[in-house]
């Protein structure tokens, strides 16, 4: 085999195989920076998820809070007033 016969063989064997090496290179690196996004955006989303957990526990109890509240409030006004009371039994 002499020195062109080797270039040659050299040139057809290692531009396909670079040829196609080059595009799986970058195409493994794109994955690997689609998978560190991802990653990113569920860390996120699951923060998102124990705060809005968070504030729908708070409105929870808001909400039981101002039933309680609400029912106080009828209590007190369906009650006669002692005042008043006093006022029907002196006339």
């Amino acid at each position: 085999m002499t020195e062109q016969d080797f270039l040659w063989y050299l040139i057809k064997v290692g531009v396909p195989i670079v040829a196609l090496v080059t595009p799986l290179l970058k195409l493994n690196g794109s994955i690997i920076r689609l998978n560190e996004r991802l990653e990113t955006v569920l860390n996120h989303n699951n923060t998102q998820d124990l705060r809005l957990n968070k504030h729908s526990e708070q409105i929870d109890d808001l909400t039981a809070k101002s039933e309680n509240h609400n029912a106080r409030i009828m209590n007190l006004e369906q009650r006669e007033c002692k005042f008043e009371l006093s006022n029907k039994r002196g006339e």
